[in-house]
């Protein structure tokens, strides 16, 4: 298998057929301890949108899926392929996978409602 990934809580199936054992994966914040609690053979970054160990890949959230994505084509295919599709689908900025779930712009909106 070249490459194998989840996104959001996709990564509860890997975990389940044993294909995370040993890995450092991600998930969606809100089910993170339990993907940790329940698979205590994986290494569960909580913090990351997405992460890569080996040819393994997870994502955390659905719109976190799409920075995976955009991170596998910019692999394949080179940034300036990358960067175009981000623009056609109109995507704000291309997140790193180390970016935290936890957006501080949200945050602050979310404190002034």
């Amino acid at each position: 298998v070249r490459r194998l990934g989840s996104v959001c809580t996709g990564a509860f199936l890997l975990a389940e057929a044993g294909l995370l054992d040993g890995r450092t994966v991600t998930t969606h914040w809100s089910r993170a301890a339990e993907l940790a609690r329940s698979y205590p053979r994986i290494r569960v970054e909580e913090d990351r949108i997405w992460v890569r160990d080996g040819n393994v890949y997870t994502s955390a959230g659905v719109s976190a899926g799409m920075d995976l994505a955009l991170a596998l084509i910019e692999e394949d295919l080179g940034a300036e392929l990358a960067l175009q599709l981000a623009r056609a689908m109109v995507m704000y900025l291309r997140r790193p996978g180390d970016q935290s779930q936890y957006s501080a712009p949200l945050r602050l909106q979310a404190a002034q409602t």
